[in-house]
Order: C-alpha cells, then sequence, then structure tokens
C-alpha cells in the first residue's frame, strides 16, 4: 500500500480508469476485471476517476476529465480497458454515435503528457469461428471496426497491456511493440490447509467455465468422470442451450451454477481444478480469469497440454498438462507430486493478487511518461 492511501482524497495522486460499457456488466471474465483492479488502485492509494457506462454518461465524465486538466489539475495516468466489441459499437444497436469521444480524450491526455495504457482483453474476431456467427456485411462492418481501434491504439497510447505476450503474433508491428503482459489476477483471503489425497481414489475434480463448443468444449473434462467425481460451475443458460450437445452424464459427474463467493467451498472441497479443453487455435494466447482463481484459492491444476495454459501449468510446477485422451494423466503421479505443487502454489499465490496488478500497470504507465 502506498503513502497516500490514509490521505483524504484530495490529497491522493488521481488515475482515469476508462472501460466502454457498463461497469459489472457481467459475472466473469471481463465483467470482474475493471471493477477489481479499481478497489485494487483505490489499496495502492490512488483517487479514481472513472468513465465507464453509455457513451452520454461517458461523454459527462469526460468532461469532468477535461475541465480539472484545463483548470490546472492533473493526472498521474489514465488506464483503460478495451470492449469485446469495436469501441465504435459499444452502444445500444452497436450504432457509431459520437464516435471519437474516448480517443479524443486519449489524445488529449498524451498531449498534457498524461501516460495512457489500454488493455486489450480478447481478439477472438481474428478467428473464423467468430467470424462464421455474420453475414457478410456484418462481418466486414466489425472487421472495420476492430481495425479502427487498432489504428487508433497506435497513435494514442503509451502501452497496450495483453493477457499474454503471445498475442503480440495476432497484433499489428506497431503495437506489438507496445505490449506489455497484464494477466488477470486474484484476491481470495487466507486459506484453511487443503487436504492431501492419500490414493487416486481421493481425487476430485472442479471445472469452472464455459460449455460453448468449438472453443469451450468441455468432452475432456467429462472423460475425466469416468476415472473420478467431477463438478462442472457453469452458467445456467449456456448449459440449458449447450448440455444436451454432450449427450448424457457420467454418473460422476455434477453441474452446478456458482459463482463469486459461492465457488469458495467448491473449490475447497475438491483436490483439482481443471482448465481442461479440446485443441483449438485461440487457447495459444488465452490465459483467463480462473487460471488465477485457482492460484488464489491454492488449488493444484489440470491443464490441457500444448496450450498456453497448459505451459504455463507446467513451467510454474502448479499441477498438470495431460492430452485431451487424457493417456497420460497417471493418477498415482498426481497424488506423489500433490504436495509439492502445494507448497509452489503457496510460493507464488500473493505475487498474482489484483494488488500486484495494478502496481505493474501503475509502475510501467509512470515509467512511460518520463521524458
Amino acid at each position: 500500500m502506498c503513502e497516500s492511501a490514509g490521505r483524504p482524497e484530495e490529497e491522493r495522486p488521481r488515475i482515469l480508469f476508462h472501460v466502454p460499457f457498463k461497469l459489472g456488466y457481467a459475472i466473469s471474465g471481463g465483467g470482474i476485471r475493471p471493477g477489481k483492479l479499481i478497489r485494487a488502485f483505490e489499496g495502492l492509494g490512488y483517487a479514481v476517476d472513472v468513465i465507464s457506462g453509455p457513451l452520454a454518461q461517458r461523454r459527462q465524465a469526460i468532461g469532468r476529465a477535461v475541465a480539472r486538466l484545463e483548470g490546472g489539475g492533473t493526472y498521474a495516468f489514465c488506464y483503460a480497458e478495451s470492449s469485446v466489441l469495436p469501441t465504435l459499437l459499444t452502444e445500444k444497436g452497436n450504432k457509431p454515435f459520437y464516435p471519437f469521444s474516448d480517443f479524443d480524450l486519449f489524445a488529449l491526455l498524451r498531449r498534457r503528457s498524461v501516460p495512457v495504457g489500454l488493455f486489450y482483453r480478447d481478439i477472438f474476431w481474428k478467428y473464423p469461428y467468430h467470424r462464421q456467427r455474420f453475414g457478410p456485411f456484418e462481418r466486414w462492418r466489425r472487421q472495420f471496426f476492430h481495425h479502427l481501434d487498432f489504428w487508433y491504439y497506435r497513435r494514442v497510447l503509451d502501452v497496450l497491456f495483453v493477457p499474454d505476450l503471445a498475442m503480440t503474433g495476432l497484433l499489428p508491428r506497431a503495437l506489438a511493440a507496445k505490449a506489455v503482459a497484464c494477466p488477470p489476477g486474484h484476491d481470495v483471503g487466507p486459506l484453511a490447509p487443503r487436504r492431501v489425497p492419500a490414493s487416486a481414489a481421493d481425487l476430485s475434480l472442479i471445472y469452472v467455465g464455459g460449455v460453448v463448443p468449438p472453443v469451450w468444449d468441455i468432452t475432456p473434462v467429462l472423460r475425466l468422470a469416468e476415472r473420478m467425481p467431477v463438478t462442472i460451475c457453469c452458467r445456467e443458460q449456456e448449459w440449458g442451450e449447450w448440455g444436451p450437445r454432450y449427450g448424457g452424464l457420467p454418473p460422476d459427474a455434477t453441474v452446478r451454477h456458482l459463482s463469486g463467493d459461492q465457488l469458495l467451498d467448491a473449490y475447497a472441497g475438491h483436490a483439482l481444478a481443471a482448465i481442461l479443453r479440446n485443441p483449438h487455435p485461440y487457447h495459444d494466447h488465452q490465459v483467463p480469469l480462473k487460471l488465477f482463481e485457482a492460484v488464489g484459492h491454492g488449488i493444484p491444476l489440470l491443464a490441457g497440454a500444448g496450450t498456453r495454459v497448459g505451459d504455463y501449468v507446467r513451467e510454474q510446477g502448479i499441477g498438470w498438462a495431460v492430452r485431451p485422451d487424457l493417456a497420460d494423466l497417471d493418477a498415482d503421479a498426481v497424488v506423489r507430486e500433490y504436495p509439492a505443487v502445494l507448497a509452489r502454489l503457496a510460493a507464488i499465490r500473493d505475487e498474482h493478487t489484483w494488488e500486484r496488478r495494478a502496481r505493474h500497470i501503475a509502475d510501467t504507465l509512470q515509467r512511460a511518461g518520463r521524458p
């Protein structure tokens, strides 16, 4: 926590936090991250001026920020996060009303020597599975506005934060040069000691996430239910639509619809967490929130070999990377290695909190703003 944390708000260093959507719009992924970071920045001692919501609401907040700058005030930096939609299509009906207000603000901040960084959360629009959902004109329109975002980012950003540097292979060269990794974090509090399985019969697994194929195909997770009890936690609406696609559940598979604090007991009650899906190019650069949520809960991971998450889990020693057909899963080896994996999770857990992520963002942008 920085020295200004105990000061009155007017005496704290002030930052801008910009998102082109309503905060808390979802209970997972991109809907969670902004709120967690705002609280983390406040915990570090910053006063946070938030620009969010529909464009009319953002323009009012932008006006207040501009008035502050013109009145002699300043900001330590501006941190922004993208929508999964192009910035100009985030309004109701995906129409580009008042299209350049957000980018005009970023340009003004740079002219005033306020460092500007933006987290680019996803690049799924580069993949055919996404484009095939739309007709030819809508595909062209969305691609055009995504590339327009890139055009502006090259001109108004000091730093482009990305979940993992593997994403830079899909970015224009000029943007890739500005890229800095900033994966998700966690804010899980102190944990009770986790029970170490005495044998393979004590293993159980929890999967938290999407179930929509082809990207979130959980066939490998259901295959595990032939070897150990498996709990799948997903959105109720998603399971209602896509659950029948998987056929009848194995006897040891259970589906639950939990989120937030409801997951505390669920994680504590299982030996392993799964980030295990059928192979898809989309997973080559994805570092999902659930990875660091599992780290926060101190639960060893099973991840897909050959994916970015699988590589991370193996490199960090926090679990096991296995093939989708599970032919290389040795349950007895998991039991033997389990205590060492728990120790490694305990050692790195505090390195991946949201406060650490906020400090990383602040340090990076303040360095970017130095002459």
